[in-house]
């Protein structure tokens, strides 16, 4: 079955970047035009995005405000730390290779269409970050912002003086991304399909400081399935904003019956999916007693309380009330 396409990225430094230039007194407002960048919940780093609407907000903030590259410009938002939940897990590394090999085991939930790979050959080793598919401007910029974070990586693991072997990037010019390269001679290779960083081996036995608490253990899913990417996406939207089928294909660009057809051939539906998120947030919303029933109804978009109500009771075979009691 030829599927088409469809891709999310973790919000990550989404919110640092939205803040930060809040607090510098630009509206992030004017680049969230979109109905969807508002029911979006853009300013929660471990929430999700769908990579067409990535794109459209880079390119919109890249011109609206007369940037030739996000990743230079606003380079303290484009951290290794400010990678969500994943930050945790990699800055609780041991050592530089286990924490690359953390970024790899993780690759596909920072962005599903990324692949990221170590290959160490004696004294030399190469770590690169790909965004596959079709390349356009506002993957261009994301690839910027992927090189400036895989350089804070380098450069807080070796030091101020890291220097590397050689850098590959996307672009062709390295003229508005110099603020971001370290210091030294190294070579720097230009149009290449993927970002990378040569350097040398011993670096990955140096240890890691623990600068961020510890991660809490995660379930790991199969990630390149569309079960998976609605999944996310549905936990991205903010309460009362829950979308419908035709919103979610909408956001991706392609067909509702694309969706379908890819759901089914993993075995499942949207309906099986939006039902499994809509009893895991009553569950949730249930447990803070400040809610009333009708609010929680309300949040989860129902029409009444009584249909939400009823369903409650068809899942679990008491009302909200009842399954409020027993907590």
């Amino acid at each position: 079955m030829n599927k088409k396409k469809i891709h999310i990225a973790l919000n990550s430094y989404l919110p640092s970047l939205l803040t930060g230039l809040k607090n510098n007194g630009i509206n992030p407002d004017q680049f969230l035009q979109s109905s969807y960048f508002k029911k979006l919940d853009l300013y929660n780093p471990d929430k999700y995005i769908p990579n067409i609407l990535l794109d459209e907000l880079l390119i919109s903030m890249s011109d609206k405000l007369g940037v030739d590259c996000l990743a230079a410009e606003f380079n303290e938002h484009f951290k290794a730390t400010k990678m969500s939940w994943i930050s945790k897990h990699m800055y609780n590394s041991p050592n530089f290779l286990s924490f690359l090999e953390t970024t790899i085991k993780y690759q596909k939930y920072v962005r599903t269409n990324y692949t990221a790979r170590l290959q160490t050959n004696g004294s030399v080793s190469r770590f690169s970050v790909k965004i596959n598919g079709n390349r356009n401007r506002g993957q261009l910029i994301s690839e910027e912002i992927d090189i400036s974070r895989m350089l804070d990586a380098f450069v807080f693991v070796g030091g101020e003086g890291f220097t590397p072997i050689e850098i590959g990037i996307t672009s062709n010019s390295t003229y508005h991304l110099e603020p971001i390269f370290p210091k030294g001679n190294y070579s720097i290779k230009l149009n290449q399909d993927e970002c990378w960083i040569l350097f040398d081996t011993s670096l990955l036995s140096k240890q890691i400081p623990n600068i961020l608490e510890e991660p809490t253990k995660i379930e790991l899913n199969n990630h390149s399935i569309t079960e998976f990417k609605v999944e996310r996406l549905l936990e991205s939207f903010k309460l009362g904003d829950i979308p419908k089928l035709d919103e979610i294909a909408d956001m991706f660009n392609v067909s509702r019956r694309t969706i379908e057809r890819n759901l089914q051939f993993e075995g499942t539906n949207f309906s099986e999916i939006k039902r499994r998120y809509l009893q895991r947030k009553s569950y949730e919303l249930l447990g803070n007693n400040k809610l009333s029933v009708k609010e929680i109804a309300n949040q989860l978009d129902y029409s009444n309380p009584q249909n939400f109500i009823r369903t409650f009771k068809n899942w679990n075979g008491v009302s909200p009330n009842e399954y409020r009691l027993k907590l």
